[in-house]
């Protein structure tokens, strides 16, 4: 008995670690920012070009929120990085919707490919809805933000890519299993994502292709 005990014990410890590597992974503006510079190069004409839209972007994607979210933690607005509590978040979400907001319009200006712009908008839709959602409940922004990815991966690279669903439950059962969320916060984030991720590809004439 003892022995199926340290047995469990041992399990539930290896999971514990495993989900906590998965959070870490997948950490959202992680996410986010790694599929956003792999398309900056992928739809630039070349180095040069791609590096100019980096660095034009990169204050609104990287250090503003970066910046804030460092001077938050240390002031202890936020107690987390996770921003477990749900009324640490308006803050830090209100900077990050701004952030989006400057991004998508400056794409707009210097003309980078419709396809890349309509990504960083769906992703300041998806993101601003959610934002208002998290006021009044904790909805998951890991399976969020990782499903907007996915979603744009399949409207733009087709649906050879649809391995990459399988990350969805993961990142979700390793949200629930840390007491981060409940099941229907991951599942509520991951199903708004798709939505309106889709939405806003569909309505500038981008669809899923079987």
């Amino acid at each position: 008995m003892a022995k199926k005990e340290k047995i469990k014990q041992e399990v539930e410890q290896a999971s514990h670690v495993l989900a906590e590597i998965i959070s870490w992974g997948f950490f959202p503006p992680l996410v986010a920012t790694v599929f956003f510079i792999f398309l900056v190069f992928w739809y630039a004409s070349d180095l040069s070009e791609g590096f100019s839209w980096l660095i034009t972007v990169s204050p609104f994607l990287i250090f503003i929120p970066l910046i804030f979210f460092a001077i938050s933690y240390k002031l202890g607005w936020i107690s987390d990085i996770d921003l477990t509590e749900r009324k640490e978040r308006p803050a830090f979400l209100v900077v990050f919707v701004a952030s989006l907001l400057i991004l998508s319009v400056t794409l707009y200006v210097i003309r980078v490919p419709q396809k890349f712009f309509v990504y960083a908008f769906s992703g300041l839709i998806m993101t601003t809805i959610a934002s208002i959602i998290t006021l009044y409940w904790k909805i998951s922004f890991h399976t969020a933000i990782t499903s907007s990815v996915i979603t744009a991966i399949l409207v733009l690279g087709g649906l050879r890519f649809w391995p990459f669903i399988v990350l969805i439950p993961v990142i979700g059962w390793s949200r629930v299993l840390l007491g981060k969320h409940s099941v229907y916060q991951v599942t509520g984030g991951a199903l708004l994502a798709v939505f309106i991720t889709y939405a806003v590809f569909y309505l500038f004439g981008y669809r899923l292709f079987f």
